[in-house]
């Protein structure tokens, strides 16, 4: 059996070694933080069952998924906490902490979806009017904002879009679900003008009060503007992902097929747009 002596202290350095490396990928505060809050439940695990973090089995980890619902946390919590510490597994394993990660056997429980809130029709474009474009990093946040309600892009791919993936009308996204999208001519008029102030590589940089800072925007950043537009625009909601939503269901009312909303999403075959539906069918 690997029950044994407590190895928290390896554990613990293993884990600040692991949220160094999400910072230094970019990262948002608050991913990190929930990152931190998923490791916290399972390091609780491993000191109440007296197991060593390098001796799990998968049995094990079937044991957690267990203990987390006898504390009351529901499937896609225990889902989500899963899949951190697989990543923490994976993680491991690429520093050579461990030879191979048991972790990557253990199926994590089907997720349950269940849509966060979407702001009105009305309430979307009324924000797009008003969003100001008085100043390099207003016109950034405006140009930002449509793109995602064009695109549905993640903000990940958001921040890694570089002037060279624009071609004429469309716009090449690379990664694991490398995908071209269309753009209207509105928006792309749009980048058009805006490459004149932002001559670097990315096509949104970061900046701060004091002007241009750094070549990239970061995940982070996207976070802060759009605090910023919840309470400007009093959506204490409002978040990126919601526009990604919204996105969904303006392309179902136009009846776009499902194949291609899900190629535009980069997602599998097995996301479901059922919530989305049941929402325009009131």
């Amino acid at each position: 059996m690997h029950r044994g002596k407590n190895q928290t202290s390896s554990f613990e350095a293993l884990w600040k070694s692991y949220v160094g490396f999400l910072e230094g990928t970019g990262k948002s505060r608050s991913t990190i933080s929930s990152y931190q809050s998923d490791l916290a439940i399972f390091k609780d695990f491993l000191q109440q069952k007296k197991f060593q973090f390098a001796k799990m089995q998968e049995t094990d980890f079937e044991s957690f998924l267990v203990y987390m619902e006898r504390l009351g946390l529901k499937t896609n919590t225990r889902r989500r906490k899963l899949l951190t510490v697989r990543s923490l597994y994976r993680y491991a394993t690429v520093r050579k902490k461990l030879r191979v990660s048991p972790a990557k056997f253990v199926r994590a429980p089907e997720r349950i979806e269940k849509l966060p809130w979407i702001p009105a029709k009305e309430k979307m474009e009324n924000l797009l009017k008003s969003l100001p474009a008085d100043s390099s990093t207003a016109k950034r946040n405006r140009i930002l904002v449509q793109t995602i309600l064009e695109t549905g892009l993640s903000v990940a791919e958001l921040c890694s879009l570089q002037w060279e993936d624009l071609s004429g009308t469309k716009v090449k996204v690379h990664g694991k679900r490398a995908r071209e999208l269309k753009l209207s001519k509105e928006l792309v008029e749009e980048l058009r003008q805006w490459r004149k102030l932002a001559k670097g590589k990315f096509l949104f940089p970061g900046f701060n009060r004091h002007g241009l800072h750094s070549p990239k925007m970061t995940p982070r950043g996207v976070e802060l503007v759009f605090h910023a537009l919840a309470k400007q625009f009093g959506l204490q909601d409002m978040k990126p992902k919601t526009l990604r939503h919204y996105a969904i269901l303006r392309w179902l009312e136009e009846n776009v097929k499902q194949e291609e909303i899900l190629r535009r999403l980069g997602v599998n075959a097995a996301f479901s747009l059922e919530n989305y539906r049941k929402i325009l069918n009131g």
